[in-house]
């Protein structure tokens, strides 16, 4: 444990979860020292009791990078939804429960505006970074939700002659200063990013038919980035980044039911041999 995270390692990937979301705050290559994950210059600053009155402006005022959770949704709240969702969903503004050993990190929270059960396990093997979740309806009714993986890649694996592909597409992520957003239909379960180091990227394609692809390269020089966060998320989504605005999402959970995923972000350097 360091300072409330637990840290967790195999002979090539060492990383850092955090009780906050049970975000992880850093990812590291060990062979080149290489940070995989953005962080915000901010991102160790502690909480404070001044906070801005919405849940956006909140959000992206201590965005620390790494890779959240996004559950019972993703983005703005809709107004119809009660009680309210705060933005991205209130498992990512929650303190988990975590449980680790030297390679792996079991985290679990209970939500509250939303009777889920969220069970999460981090494990580093090899060169393979693995989450599997479960999600399960305590209730005696139907949910629906929404859900997203959001992992913000540090902005310079993307620098020089990298690329981004999924399925037949390629991904353009122009050099800094740049910024933007699209929401990638049809995704195909699968996306690498070939530069400095190869990084492969797999979830289910079904339960994450989406992608969203956020760009801030240093771009933005007024609030909340300042010109001084460059990050790459690369997001498998269950639904559109605004639809529906009148639920959470569309997966649907039957009472006492679970969905599964299972993502899984490999890194290896450039030599290494292609399976």
């Amino acid at each position: 444990m360091s300072g409330g995270r637990v840290v967790i390692a195999s002979g090539i990937l060492r990383a850092e979860i955090d009780p906050e979301g049970a975000r992880i705050a850093s990812l590291t290559h060990l062979p080149t020292g290489r940070q995989i994950l953005a962080t915000t210059p901010w991102a160790d600053e502690p909480r404070d009791a001044f906070a801005l009155p919405d849940s956006s402006g909140e959000w992206h005022r201590r965005y620390p990078g790494g890779w959240h959770v996004l559950l019972p949704r993703a983005g703005d709240p809709p107004a119809e939804v009660e009680p309210p969702q705060p933005f991205h969903g209130e498992a990512a503004w929650r303190t988990w429960m975590l449980a680790g050993d030297r390679s792996s990190c079991r985290a679990r929270v209970t939500l509250r505006t939303v009777s889920l059960e969220i069970d999460r396990t981090a494990a580093l093997i090899d060169d393979e970074l693995r989450l599997d979740t479960t999600v399960r309806n305590a209730s005696a009714t139907p949910v629906r939700i929404g859900w997203a993986e959001h992992p913000a890649f540090a902005g310079d694996l993307f620098d020089g002659a990298s690329t981004v592909g999924t399925g037949e597409r390629e991904i353009p992520v122009a050099a800094a200063p740049s910024g933007g957003f699209d929401d990638v239909s049809g995704a195909a379960g699968s996306l690498r990013i070939t530069g400095e180091l190869r990084l492969d990227l797999t979830w289910d394609p079904h339960l994450f038919p989406r992608l969203f692809v956020w760009r801030e390269r240093r771009g933005s020089t007024g609030f909340p980035w300042w010109g001084a966060v460059d990050a790459v998320g690369l997001e498998p989504s269950s639904d559109p980044y605004a639809h529906p605005r009148n639920a959470l999402g569309s997966i649907e959970i039957a009472p006492g039911e679970t969905v599964r995923s299972r993502v899984v972000l490999r890194v290896r350097g450039i030599d290494a041999p292609t399976p």
